[in-house]
């Protein structure tokens, strides 16, 4: 029973612990795929509008660089160099600076506002022959009150190559806080847009409350893995807050642009893990449970048996003397009838009768009675010594013995050394007055037939016990078996 409780409990645990494990890798999937989603639909925003301020870009290089456009009404000219600009979102504006950074045309304003931008990093990146598009750092606008941006900007050419200005579009920040406003991948994750050289732009969550904008990270460990494992996920802890997360990554197609995404793989298996204790309690719970009620189902059915056993042995104990009673008598004698049958053996009964009991109990009372019963039982069963003999209170003052594979000479004197025994025993110590007490035993020997009866037997043993109770008590009686002698006599031997 132990080992299929032990059993049954690693099975439940077992497949317990198979479901968590696959919820775990469900969940852990689920969460993975959230993220993988988010950076994959942030990153084509991001490129889409970059790529129409790009074209727009290229469109007012294009335009301005071809001859005889700069003749134009200021108006027409506005209109040519900035058609394309009303497709992207959120732009600040976008302008033409000369090589000294003053602006020459304004997309927001006919005529151009003034000022002066030579001092911006999108200008003198291409002072030097920079080509392409740059984008820059991110800064504060001097035409939008302060409006956090960044810039994208073209080189324009001379004919002979030298430099002639550029052409300029703010982005504002609000752009890309407009695309994280609406992402939540739950507690401790981040999502940062970054510059290849290590420069925020925006990062959601901050840990200055201003997007972080500005701040270099090109030293942290995490921004130098990205840049060393494009596009592979890998799990870390970062500088800026101390949170470990498994980051995706990837660069803006076209632009120096990284877009990263962190979850923290303990807020987003938070939910899980709650679930988890609760159904491994529950479980754990079960198993002590479901323990505890086999223990006591297996104690209430030992005690049962116990219970049981106890019953059977009361019913066919004689509760005075402790020896078997009349039915345990009746159940061994046909049990040894049989065998004796199927053995060709012999087969001896005794019956032993107490001389004179009802005078003990008349003149000493029952208590005393009782007591010379349990003593002579006492010395009934010391007087039988093979493992197969049989002794059991037959009713009363009378007992009986069965002595299996013994002949009459064997049993005789058995019988005679029972006699003698409970004749010079101490009948009741607390009595001394009692005297000595005596018996007169029946004995029987004979050959079982298979037809014989028990009932027969004992019929047998009692004639001889009457035969010996004739003979004055106090004596032993054999029944001699009619075919061994022919007729049926009783022998009587008196101590």
């Amino acid at each position: 029973m132990p080992l299929i409780v032990a059993g049954l409990v690693v099975v439940i645990i077992l497949a317990q612990g198979l479901t968590l494990w696959r919820s775990y890798q469900a969940t852990w999937l689920l969460a993975l795929r959230s993220a993988e989603n988010v950076l994959n639909t942030v990153a084509a925003n991001i490129e889409r509008n970059l790529t129409v301020i790009d074209l727009t870009l290229r469109g007012a290089e294009d335009a301005f660089s071809t001859k005889g456009v700069r003749d134009l009404a200021p108006e027409l000219r506005q209109m040519l160099l900035f058609d394309r600009a009303a497709g992207a979102q959120f732009v600040g504006a976008l302008i033409i600076q000369d090589r000294n950074g003053d602006i020459v045309e304004d997309s927001g304003s006919v005529p151009p506002r003034r000022g002066n931008f030579a001092d911006r990093d999108y200008f003198t990146a291409h002072v030097k022959g920079s080509g392409g598009t740059y984008l820059s750092a991110p800064f504060t606008s001097r035409l939008r009150e302060s409006d956090p941006s960044i810039a994208l900007s073209r080189r324009i050419s001379g004919p002979d190559g030298s430099f002639e200005g550029i052409v300029v579009a703010a982005l504002r920040i609000a752009f890309f806080q407009s695309l994280l406003d609406e992402i939540n991948l739950g507690p401790d994750s981040v999502i940062a847009i970054t510059r290849t050289d290590g420069t925020v732009i925006l990062r959601s969550p901050s840990t200055d409350g201003k997007g972080n904008s500005g701040l270099n990270i090109a030293a942290s460990p995490v921004f130098k893995r990205m840049l060393a494992e494009p596009g592979e996920q890998f799990s870390q802890r970062s500088q800026l807050d101390g949170i470990d997360r498994y980051y995706f990554h990837k660069i803006i197609s076209g632009f120096p642009l990284l877009l990263s995404v962190g979850i923290s793989p303990t807020a987003a298996m938070a939910e899980w893990t709650e679930s988890a204790l609760i159904s491994s309690a529950l479980t754990a719970g079960m198993c002590v449970l479901l323990i505890i009620l086999i223990r006591a189902l297996r104690l209430a059915l030992m005690r049962s048996q116990e219970v049981e056993e106890q019953l059977e042995i009361l019913a066919v104990t004689d509760e005075l003397t402790g020896l078997p009673n009349r039915r345990a008598f009746d159940l061994a004698l046909g049990s040894e009838m049989r065998r004796a049958a199927r053995h060709h053996t012999s087969l001896a009964v005794l019956l032993v009768d107490v001389d004179h009991f009802k005078r003990v109990n008349d003149r000493f009372g029952h208590a005393v009675g009782d007591v010379v019963l349990a003593r002579i039982a006492k010395e009934i069963a010391a007087s039988i010594r093979r493992p197969g003999d049989f002794a059991a209170r037959y009713g009363g003052e009378e007992f009986v013995v069965i002595l299996p594979a013994t002949e009459a000479g064997g049993a005789s004197f058995i019988a005679e050394r029972m006699r003698l025994a409970i004749a010079s025993m101490d009948p009741c110590p607390a009595e001394p007055t009692l005297g000595k007490v005596t018996v007169s035993i029946g004995v029987v020997a004979t050959f079982v037939e298979p037809a014989s009866s028990g009932a027969e037997l004992v019929t047998w043993a009692d004639r001889a016990l009457y035969a010996a109770k004739g003979a004055g008590r106090n004596s032993v009686a054999v029944h001699q078996d009619q075919r061994d002698t022919g007729n049926k006599a009783e022998s009587p031997a008196r101590g």
